[in-house]
């Protein structure tokens, strides 16, 4: 079992955790609440960056911000003795670029009607909301926590009628249900839209007032990835994007650093594989390489002028109708915003 893996841990936090809220939470008879957070740091943040339409300068300021912190990650000490001859070589690209590589990528999130997230909370304890790479994976993931919410609740109510006929008295009104029982807390759920670029800020601030942001790639991924790669464990947290050395593009546009060539990076093997077969029909598969996602965002930001040259030439492919399942979930939200910070809804 690899504790790493998000299809346990949301099997762990969805499923279990919920008849665990049910039955903590029925004496006060809640199951679910909108928390808003008093603290200065969550308040200032969300007043100063956030803003309905999500696209402020402000916001554009802090994501660049966090991605140049990338810069400052521990180093080898082989590393470290290179810094003195580095120090002195040009920035090969700025934190705006690297934001733009990202920008155009969706992810999807869990929210309610007005975009507050869900978070859950695990038995390590940390509260986290999760920001998923696939339309499909949050699609499954939130289905997967109505069908489980309802099942610990019918158990529940079937556990009070239980005991009420036993004492004889009736069972439970509909109005009885709600205040004893508890009502499906992912019911007035929806999947929401985000750029690739927030989700990385948050996820790269480590803890927020008490809340974790993670990126999450779909089982399946993970799965391919740790095959590729010959390895048994990828950290929670980590994305792997998967290439062949010898997939070139030949781009009509400039892409976020300027170059009219491309490399592109998938976020799920098959789609690489497609790519490859529909342009190259006759020729072999080559060798499937992986890398990641953070460890490729700190190689950008730390790349100099004597750095690899295909690295201006790397793209990130968003898999198939994200950007259609993005527009869907625009749609839905209406004027609501895709993402509220400063509350949250925590399902323990």
């Amino acid at each position: 079992m690899r504790v790493c893996s998000f299809l346990f841990i949301a099997m762990q936090l969805l499923g279990k955790a919920c008849s665990f809220s049910i039955k903590r939470l029925t004496s006060s008879q809640k199951l679910i609440g909108s928390e808003q957070e008093s603290g200065k740091e969550i308040a200032s943040f969300e007043t100063q960056f956030i803003t309905p339409e999500f696209q402020s300068l402000n916001r554009r300021a802090l994501i660049t911000s966090v991605i140049a912190s990338c810069a400052v990650l521990p180093k080898s000490p082989v590393a470290l003795a290179e810094d003195s001859s580095e120090a002195q070589q040009k920035e090969r690209f700025t934190s705006a670029e690297v934001a733009r590589l990202l920008s155009p990528i969706p992810t999807f999130t869990i929210v309610d009607k007005t975009g507050t997230p869900y978070m859950v909370v695990g038995e390590d304890a940390k509260m986290s909301a999760y920001f998923f790479t696939s339309f499909g994976e949050a699609e499954r993931v939130l289905n997967l926590a109505k069908k489980s919410a309802s099942r610990g609740l019918k158990e529940l109510q079937t556990e009070k009628n239980g005991e009420r006929k036993a004492a004889g008295q009736k069972p439970l009104t509909k109005e009885e249900i709600e205040v004893e029982v508890g009502l499906n807390p992912w019911e007035s759920a929806r999947i929401s839209s985000v750029p690739l670029d927030f989700a990385v800020t948050l996820s790269n601030r480590g803890k927020l007032k008490g809340a974790y942001f993670r990126v999450a790639p779909r089982e399946e991924d993970i799965d391919d990835a740790l095959v590729v790669d010959k390895s048994d464990d990828l950290e929670e947290g980590k994305v792997p994007l998967f290439y062949f050395d010898d997939l070139e593009l030949e781009s009509g546009k400039e892409n976020w650093s300027g170059s009219n060539k491309e490399i592109p990076l998938y976020f799920q093997k098959g789609q690489l594989l497609n790519e490859w077969k529909r342009r190259n029909p006759k020729k072999d598969i080559p060798e499937i390489k992986t890398t990641e996602l953070f460890s490729l965002l700190t190689t950008l930001v730390q790349a100099t002028s004597n750095s690899d040259a295909d690295l201006e030439k790397l793209v990130i492919i968003a898999p198939k109708d994200s950007e259609n399942k993005a527009a869907l979930c625009e749609k839905r939200g209406g004027i609501e915003k895709p993402f509220k910070l400063g509350e949250r809804i925590l399902v323990l």
